[in-house]
């Protein structure tokens, strides 16, 4: 009995082990690509065809990005044009015309970890395990008030043309049927939020920073080449593209 309980033992130590030494791996794997340079892409024709690259950095240009532990999402400020590109979130009960609204708030992320995780402290083994190894993907999207003052926030100014190429690269990620996005009933964290079906699988290897990272190449800005968690996201921005982050 004695021995049976050391092996017993013996083996959940081991694969204690396994797991650190593969947890510190990845960790480790997302500083050096981090630290790897992936270039933004240039300006577009249209970029140019439309004036944008002589125009001097103006507020509009500007984005923040809502990052916490484990994600990140871009806040877009809220303009008529954005209203109108994005009437559909209406359908869903997004209060696109409260006097308040300042920004939108666009996310990606695993469907069964990020529509039952309105917080850190909801995490559940099952849908954050669904997670690691691969689930369909969703977009949430949420209304937000000024956000200059909230802890996470990260304020980037983005290149000539960048936020068109980024709201075009947001508009990609949502799935669609017939042109139309295709939302999730009874979804939401009961903020004025809503979720809607994406383009794409999660898993641990693709997670949703490496989305947003994605999308900061698309509007022009470097990152580093492989950013899973918000810290390298983050630390790459400083690295490869310190002009554009705003004081």
């Amino acid at each position: 009995m004695v021995r049976l309980a050391f092996r017993i033992l013996r083996g959940f130590l081991a694969l204690v082990l396994v797991l650190g030494t593969v947890v510190a791996g990845y960790l480790l794997a997302t500083l050096f690509g981090a630290v790897i340079p992936a270039a933004g892409s240039p300006p577009t024709a249209a970029d140019a065809a439309a004036g944008v690259l002589q125009q001097p950095r103006q507020a509009e240009d500007s984005i923040y990005l809502v990052t916490s532990a484990l994600h990140a999402d871009f806040a877009i400020a809220v303009d008529d044009s954005l209203k109108r590109r994005f009437a559909f979130l209406a359908d869903q009960d997004v209060p696109l015309d409260h006097p308040k609204l300042r920004y939108l708030v666009f996310g990606w992320g695993a469907r069964a970890f990020y529509v039952n995780t309105p917080t850190l402290a909801d995490i559940r083994p099952g849908p954050a395990l669904k997670g690691v190894f691969g689930d369909r993907s969703v977009m949430h999207v949420a209304p937000a008030g000024e956000l200059r003052d909230l802890p996470g926030a990260v304020h980037l100014y983005l290149p000539a043309g960048g936020r068109e190429r980024l709201l075009a690269f947001i508009e990609q990620s949502f799935a669609r049927s017939e042109g139309a996005p295709l939302p999730i009933p009874g979804a939401g964290y009961g903020i004025g939020d809503a979720f809607y079906e994406g383009q794409g699988r999660f898993n641990i290897f693709n997670p949703c920073n490496i989305w947003v990272a994605e999308g900061l190449r698309r509007a022009g800005l470097a990152t580093g080449a492989w950013t899973p968690t918000t810290h390298s996201l983050k630390l790459g921005l400083r690295l490869h593209s310190p002009s554009a982050i705003g004081r």
